[in-house]
């Protein structure tokens, strides 16, 4: 089966796309304003203005594309409205149509698009600050959004965004219930980053406005006791300008402070921080409660972590229901690699894909589909199609364990042997092949990487498995089918057409023929003597000239030529748009080529030769029964005549 390779779509083409709708649009604002100006000639000023918003609106080449399109409708006017063209006046509109789209992009249509650049960056930093605080809460376990295919990105953008929105709104909740509660000057929520090294400000509620930006020492100030010591921190009368509540941007005269950790299974997430600036100090009491609300605050983020990794698992669920339902209603392995393919690319990002199949009988691989990512320079020349043995690579030793690897989906030190040395998919730092198992044996593997590393983590890892389970048992269904099919129409001794799908095929050929007025030829053959070498040598010594002479008619005949097992030693051959002149110089060819064949048995070598009857379709015989008749009796006129011949019907 062939391999094939295939790239991830461009989305530049959708913008390309609308660029004569654009400039259609433009063409008609233009002739509105030609037919106002033909009202009054003041009014044709409006192509400028036109033009000008045209040119303001889009790229440089939109721009120029804009003047052109107004150039030569002008010029189209002058020619069809006027008897006399006034070219003085063309040329000092097409001017000024250049000046007014050349001033109105170079001033207004720049800073379009910096506004536009701007907004996009500006929504770029939405976008990864809301990724960030998934991450930094543990909304995100994955680490990164998917962002393989577009439907997938677009719903792990919404479940991230809503569960932060929720996690900010119940912590303001509980900070302002906290600052009213204890007559706080400040109720601060300080967040540990992924890494570990700084604090954040995650949210606050507080009448001063000197708030620190940007990250925070873990190891400063009265936070930095709270964080080393994970343990309540309780300062009061402080000193008048005193330095050491981070969190500030400079002294406010705060008086006491009240920090508590927030622990998640002993790992420190944050700080809740509390101060006030009056002689009221903070009392046992209010620990309590600052502590309450912190585990509230934590539960509420728990509670948004299990929210999101149950979306995700509708969302896999879904997949999977897609998937299972998809590869349920293929029949051919192809059908099965092609849908396997999209599933993967539903459910995890790669770089590259590939799928493979294994062979136990002879203990081989074969890349079957390789699917890589656009800016991926990888020459997949030697990989489609390949095949090769067992050795050391991955795919090789995850087929005989029958366990993925590597361990965690992540690659360590250099890019491990994938296929073999020669086959290689480029420097990948996650990679993950799982084989294809069904019951005690492996039909295949899928393989795929990613340049960025941890992209393969034990959840993406399970969902994968499944779905391989899934192409496992469908591919193997497929083979059976492929099988079956192959049994049904294909004759167990020789290999050829059997006589049902022959006819089968006849029929269809017919009726092409009839449609494009083509014609086409039928040769019936028989092995001369063949009930002699039965008896002479025994039948499996038959069998063998049976399978030798049948091998000879794939070897010696054309690839759109069909034979066909016809019954005992009787061979049918379908000579598709061959007339009979063709057909006999293709019969005397495989007549000479079985005469060549020499064949042993316990009593020496011997040979064998045939004979053969060709009529032809229409000129012969317009239905296909009379036509098999024509072919006997010529066929019966060569074993006649003194056998190991060729007899047209027309000759009879």
């Amino acid at each position: 089966m062939s391999a094939t390779t295939r790239s991830l779509s461009h989305p530049r083409k959708r913008t390309r796309a609308a660029w004569p709708a654009t400039l259609a649009a433009l063409a008609a604002c233009l002739l509105g304003a030609r037919a106002l100006g033909a009202i009054s000639p003041d009014l044709f000023a409006l192509s400028y203005l036109i033009v000008a918003l045209y040119a303001a609106m889009g790229t440089s080449r939109a721009a120029a594309s804009g003047v052109v399109v107004a150039i030569s409708l002008e010029i189209l006017s002058q020619l069809t409205l006027f008897a006399s063209p006034d070219w003085g006046s063309f040329a000092s509109r097409s001017l000024l149509f250049t000046l007014s789209g050349a001033a109105s992009h170079a001033v207004l249509g720049v800073e379009m698009l910096a506004r536009r650049r701007r907004h996009k960056l500006e929504v770029d930093e939405a976008r990864e600050n809301i990724l960030i605080e998934a991450r930094s809460f543990r909304l995100n376990h994955s680490g990164r959004a998917l962002d393989a295919a577009e439907a997938r990105a677009q719903s792990e953008q919404l479940i991230l965004t809503d569960a932060v929105e929720a996690v900010h709104h119940s912590t303001y909740v509980a900070l302002g219930l906290l600052k009213r509660s204890l007559g706080c000057h400040t109720c601060v929520l300080l967040w540990m980053e992924p890494s570990g090294d700084a604090l954040r400000i995650r949210e606050l509620v507080s009448d001063c406005d000197a708030i620190t930006e940007g990250d925070i020492d873990p190891a400063r100030g009265a936070v930095g006791g709270v964080v080393r010591r994970r343990e309540v921190v309780h300062l009061s009368d402080l000193r008048a300008g005193y330095r050491g509540l981070p969190y500030y941007s400079e002294a406010v005269g705060a008086k006491h402070f009240l920090g508590v950790p927030l622990l998640e299974q002993g790992h420190l997430r944050g700080v809740l921080c509390v101060d006030r600036t009056d002689d009221r100090g903070f009392e046992a009491g209010d620990v309590d409660v600052i502590e309450e609300a912190g585990a509230y605050i934590l539960r509420a983020i728990q509670n948004e972590r299990l929210f999101t990794s149950v979306e995700r698992s509708k969302y896999a669920l879904s997949r999977f229901f897609d998937a299972s339902r998809r590869l349920n209603a293929v029949l051919t392995p192809a059908d099965v690699f092609e849908e396997a393919m999209r599933s993967v690319a539903e459910l995890t990002p790669f770089d590259v894909a590939v799928i493979s199949t294994y062979d136990p009988d002879l203990d081989s691989h074969t890349i079957q589909l390789v699917e890589i990512a656009d800016d991926l320079k990888l020459d997949t020349s030697k990989l489609q199609g390949a095949a090769f043995g067992s050795n050391a690579g991955l795919v090789s030793m995850a087929i005989k364990n029958q366990h993925y690897l590597p361990y965690g989906g992540h690659v360590r030190g250099e890019t491990p042997v994938v296929f073999t040395r020669d086959l290689g998919i480029g420097k990948m730092r996650s990679l993950l092949v799982l084989p294809l198992c069904v019951g005690e044996g492996v039909v295949g593997a899928i393989t795929v990487g990613h340049r960025e590393p941890h992209r393969y983590g034990s959840d993406r890892r399970e969902m994968l498995e499944v779905v391989g389970n899934q192409v496992a048992i469908t591919l193997q269904n497929a083979n059976l089918y492929a099988q079956m099919e192959h049994m049904a129409t294909r004759d167990g001794l020789t290999g050829l057409t059997n006589r049902r799908e022959f006819m089968s095929r006849l029929e269809e050929a017919s009726a092409r023929h009839r449609r494009n007025g083509r014609t086409f030829s039928l040769l019936l053959t028989d092995i001369d003597h063949f009930k002699s070498v039965n008896d002479t040598y025994g039948h499996p010594v038959g069998d063998e000239v049976l399978r030798r002479v049948s091998a000879a008619f794939r070897e010696t005949l054309r690839e759109c030529d069909l034979p066909a097992r016809y019954g005992g030693e009787e061979f049918i051959v379908l000579l598709e748009e061959t007339e009979i002149e063709g057909a006999v110089v293709i019969a005397d060819r495989l007549r000479e080529a079985i005469a060549a064949l020499v064949f042993q048995s316990e009593q020496g070598p011997f040979q064998c030769t045939i004979s053969m009857g060709v009529a032809q379709w229409p000129g012969d015989a317009e239905e296909l029964k009379e036509l098999i008749d024509a072919s006997d009796q010529a066929l019966y006129a060569s074993k006649k005549n003194g056998r190991n011949r060729v007899t047209r019907w027309s000759d009879v």
